[in-house]
């Protein structure tokens, strides 16, 4: 990992998972902080920067989608990478509602060496996009569409990781069966998709020099 290991905020309630991630991650080259309380986790990103949030889904009285909601009402909080953690598989709609706003999912429990990998292959490919977005920025293009790059190309792999981990069942209304409920969310995951996949292609013919 280097000499200087990524830094990773993990927030769950559950002592068990916490220890977890930590011994698998620390024994990979990661550093790790975590908390049980959800707010504590908020107040300690405001403090200092991480590479990286793992955070738990399934939490009580403040679960980890309005845990989302406050890292994003704060800088470090929008900025850095939020990975989902749950031993639950996502429903469609979270998908839909909260993809944009997460870098993807892990499932729990997990083999100390898959979630290495999969840490590792998030920030394999994660690196590199902020490094090309860095050079953009050197290069002259203006900061609001580095950041505009990068958000883009990280809600594109994210929604696309989640969609494996998708619970297949919806609950409809009363106008439709389930199928056509589950039909009609898939079709609005691939409408936001193709939205942020134009959205990164048009940035990359205005500025060629986005490669990743």
């Amino acid at each position: 990992m280097g000499k200087n290991p990524k830094k990773i905020l993990i927030i769950d309630d559950e002592a068990v998972f916490r220890e977890a991630m930590t011994r698998a991650l620390s024994s990979c080259g990661y550093r790790c902080v975590s908390e049980a309380d959800p707010a504590k986790g908020i107040m300690r990103l405001k403090r200092e920067p991480y590479d990286l949030v793992l955070l738990d889904i399934m939490m009580d009285p403040v679960d980890g989608w309005d845990t989302l909601g406050h890292l994003r009402t704060f800088t470090n909080g929008r900025e850095t990478p939020v990975i989902m953690a749950s031993a639950k598989k996502l429903n469609i709609d979270e998908i839909i509602r909260y993809g944009e706003y997460l870098a993807g999912f892990v499932e729990k429990p997990f083999v100390d060496t898959e979630f290495c990998d999969a840490i590792d292959e998030f920030f394999g490919w994660y690196d590199p996009l902020i490094a090309n977005a860095n050079a953009a920025r050197l290069q002259g293009v203006p900061p609001e569409i580095c950041t505009s790059w990068i958000r883009a190309g990280r809600q594109i792999k994210a929604i696309t990781q989640m969609l494996e981990y998708v619970n297949p069942s919806c609950i409809p209304d009363e106008s439709m069966s389930e199928e056509e409920c589950m039909e009609h969310r898939m079709a609005q995951v691939r409408e936001i998709l193709e939205r942020k996949r134009k959205e990164r292609d048009n940035i990359k013919i205005l500025y060629p020099v986005f490669s990743i």
